[in-house]
């Protein structure tokens, strides 16, 4: 039986209970405002390989999924802020990527559905900045201007503030100590956040769930192996790495042995901080570390905004078994309040089914979701999966809640 069967069945016939543990630990701690879950989906497996708390792609989605976000943005608004009439969104500052423009032009959509009022700020922006997007579509920027606790943009006073840019280089200092609610937090960007704290705090979830359903955890969740003191030019910390290599193949080839699956077993490593799928590489042995060149690792030492690198988390590979149209795909689920909203395809027709999909070459394409609403160009593969994707999504989603820097200690993976 597929991961996607059980699931299936699972919703089918324990839905209730299904909504009542993720109540219940929703109550805990409550998920931040939007995420977005990168799922691999095995045909025995479906795990979570990031999660994002500033998300891109909102113009990806498909009609249907776009009402939804739209109903829940209003809904966590009117719940969480209800005093919340004008809203800033702060995006990165790749302002000329015609792609970004395009989802921060949907994200503005999504509020002003909601019945508030909503500009779009910059942190680099000097007077107005009016852009076009992919579709031709503009919108405009405005300067942050801060007085005392309070930031505006020009004579446009916001009463919450939604960050869109992930921090991978720091919070900036014009967002710090405001007076005006921030959400997702500062402390939550990159520039703090680590993988192995999220996967740890993911794993301990996901443990309890499949002891309440009866599902072996490792269905639907990594393994994984953190090394810290790391410097890819100097070759600091590489035996670490090559150590948490082996020790994360040698637990998939158990597992392997226990299931019957014939693949080579194969991992990622990646940046401990950011996305853009930047710092990723793949290794089948301890030696594909040891041996990497000058150009490979020079690759793995600087990340998005020129962040160095210096501690990687090691991660099991999960091949995919997703197409669309003949090519390599994988589910990405957009949740609001941790709330499943739909999801998209990433596709990338230069990578292999083994492959990191988040690269050069890569494609984005609407989920169908199993509603009447959805039909023609959103049913992109033959059954539609989006429940069953949901559910480990907002498991990951309910995991960001978890994750704590306050000891400064790491999460332990194997």
């Amino acid at each position: 039986m597929t991961i996607l069967s059980t699931l299936k069945i699972l919703n089918d016939t324990r839905g209730e209970e299904i909504e009542h543990w993720l109540a219940e630990k929703r109550a805990a701690a409550a998920p931040y405002f939007y995420t977005s879950v990168d799922l691999r989906h095995s045909g025995l497996r479906l795990v979570p390989v990031d999660t994002n708390l500033y998300p891109a792609g909102f113009n990806n989605l498909s009609p249907a999924a776009t009402s939804r976000a739209a109903r829940f943005v209003a809904g966590f608004l009117t719940e969480r802020y209800p005093a919340a009439k004008r809203i800033a969104v702060i995006p990165e500052n790749h302002t000329r990527n015609l792609f970004y423009l395009e989802n921060l032009s949907m994200l503005l959509s999504l509020f002003e559905r909601a019945g508030v009022e909503v500009r779009l700020g910059s942190l680099v922006a000097a007077g107005p900045l009016t852009l076009q997007t992919r579709s031709g579509k503009t919108i405009t920027q405005y300067p942050l201007v801060r007085r005392g606790d309070q930031l505006s943009l020009e004579d446009f006073m916001p009463d919450l503030i939604v960050i869109n840019n992930d921090m991978t280089s720091g919070a900036p200092e014009i967002l710090q100590g405001l007076a005006q609610p921030v959400i997702p937090p500062l402390s939550m960007g990159w520039w703090q956040r680590r993988k192995s704290v999220h996967f740890a705090a993911y794993q301990a979830l996901m443990e309890d769930f499949a002891k309440t359903f009866g599902i072996d955890s490792w269905l639907l969740s990594a393994n994984f192996y953190r090394c810290g003191m790391v410097d890819f030019k100097e070759r600091a910390g590489l035996d670490c790495i090559a150590h948490g290599v082996e020790s994360v193949l040698a637990s998939l080839r158990q597992k392997y042995k226990r299931y019957g699956i014939e693949d080579e077993p194969y991992v990622y490593v990646k940046a401990e901080s950011g996305t853009y799928g930047m710092g990723v590489m793949t290794a089948r042995s301890p030696a594909d570390v040891l041996e990497l060149n000058k150009k490979e690792r020079n690759k793995m030492q600087v990340i998005k905004e020129g962040a160095r690198v210096s501690e990687v988390i090691i991660q099991e590979g999960i091949q995919t078994i997703d197409r669309v149209e003949g090519n390599p795909a994988e589910p990405l689920i957009y949740l609001i309040d941790g709330i499943p909203a739909g999801g998209i395809w990433r596709i990338n027709e230069n990578r292999d089914a083994f492959g990191n999909l988040n690269a050069a070459g890569m494609e984005f394409t609407g989920m169908c979701d199993e509603s009447e609403d959805e039909c023609g160009q959103w049913r992109t593969l033959e059954n539609c999966h989006f429940r069953s994707f949901g559910i480990v999504a907002a498991i990951a989603a309910l995991a960001a809640a978890r994750e704590d820097y306050s000891t400064g200690k790491e999460g332990e993976g194997i």
